[in-house]
């Protein structure tokens, strides 16, 4: 990307591109703004948009911290800029706008954030570049003094479901009017490698595949599979991620005995070929989780398990196109899982609800046309703000 134009021309620039009539102008040039882009739910999810977006004519440019996919990226014609300071942990506050000199010349409509841990960097390059931005949170901070913080006035929040926009209003006090709600779409034909076949002649593998962090509930997750085993239940137990929780879970898989019927690994290439393997796929979160490992889970073939919590409401309908089980309880848990693995044709009545009514609600391109409508919304409420 070339160097920033002065100031006033930045200025006139985003004022000419701002001067459409009607509800807001249409967004040609949006700037992506993420930590690292990890082989996960969050980052194939952002590269999906852009490629849906460029598909549809619009300019996408990547300021982040590296990772995994920057060369996926780059496939699809977008020339990452990589900044160090969205890679460390501290995210120092200069750093935003001595960042923003980088990408000034890209002369973005507006900016996307993705992850509430960048809210300040929103905030900053908003100021910086001149533009609006939009937010996207996926959860709630898990304490209250860790709530959500910018500058409503230039500045929008993307959730994923209804629920938490009203827990976000509660925690963070953000007004609602600036909080829109588009789910993530899914391209089913991404998945169509990762469905398999059913089998019979092996143990059933259960497993959750996500970040290991406490509110993802891999702790219940453990002490049901010790439920399950000390039924006389044959199963494997599979915990796929990374994150601040995986050393207590080892030690505490150590504790409970269930070696050598769990595994649990941190290091792979690809997180949909952990869910490929697995029979029943289990989201036993203890708060509002990341909904689209639901509908990822759903698209690859798998019948789900899931905590009653959140935004999973909107995704289950128990018993229909997965099971419900109560947060944080391994026996209700255990009971649920056991459902699915004694009886194989409900398991595979399920996933193939779920896999229809992701066919039906989620594909990636009414995400993004709802989303251009939230770009529009974003824009003309800052220019009549």
């Amino acid at each position: 990307m070339s160097h920033a134009p002065p100031k006033s021309r930045r200025s006139a620039d985003v004022a000419r591109a701002h001067a459409a009539p009607g509800n807001g102008s249409a967004v040609e040039r949006v700037l992506f703004v993420t930590g690292q882009v990890l082989d996960d739910s969050f980052g194939h999810g952002a590269l999906r948009l852009a490629r849906e977006l460029r598909r549809r004519g619009k300019d996408v440019g990547l300021l982040c911290g590296g990772g995994p996919l920057v060369d996926a990226f780059r496939r699809i014609g977008i020339e990452p800029v990589v900044a160090e300071a969205l890679h460390s942990r501290g995210r120092p506050l200069w750093a935003p706008r001595r960042v923003a000199a980088s990408v000034a010349g890209f002369r973005p409509q507006l900016i996307h954030v993705f992850g509430r841990s960048l809210a300040a960097w929103g905030r900053q390059l908003s100021r910086a570049l001149d533009c609006p931005y939009v937010l996207t949170v996926m959860t709630l901070a898990p304490r209250r003094r860790h709530r959500v913080r910018g500058d409503w006035s230039r500045g929008s929040v993307l959730v994923l479901s209804e629920g938490l926009r009203e827990q976000l209003v509660n925690q963070s006090r953000i007004p609602k009017a600036v909080i829109g709600v588009v789910p993530f779409g899914i391209a089913l034909d991404e998945y169509e490698a990762y469905r398999g076949t059913e089998r019979h002649d092996r143990v059933p593998v259960v497993g959750m595949v996500g970040p290991l962090l406490r509110e993802r509930g891999a702790e219940v997750f453990l002490h049901a599979a010790r439920h399950i085993l000390d039924g006389g239940h044959e199963a494997h137990f599979l915990v796929a991620g990374d994150g601040p929780d995986r050393r207590r879970l080892r030690r505490l898989a150590t504790q409970l005995e269930l070696r050598p019927a769990v595994t649990l690994v941190h290091d792979f290439a690809d997180y949909r070929r952990m869910l490929a393997v697995l029979d029943v796929c289990v989201f036993p979160d203890l708060r509002e989780g990341l909904s689209l490992n639901v509908i990822e889970a759903m698209a690859c073939g798998k019948p789900v398990v899931a905590s009653g919590i959140g935004s999973v409401y909107s995704i289950v309908d128990d018993g229909k196109t997965g099971l419900l089980a109560p947060p944080g309880d391994a026996a209700g848990l255990a009971e649920k899982i056991l459902r699915l693995m004694d009886d194989r044709a409900l398991a595979r009545r399920i996933a193939e609800a779920a896999y229809e009514q992701v066919r039906e609600r989620f594909s990636v391109r009414a995400s993004v046309g709802r989303l251009l409508e939230f770009y529009s919304e974003c824009t003309h409420r800052v220019e009549n703000a």
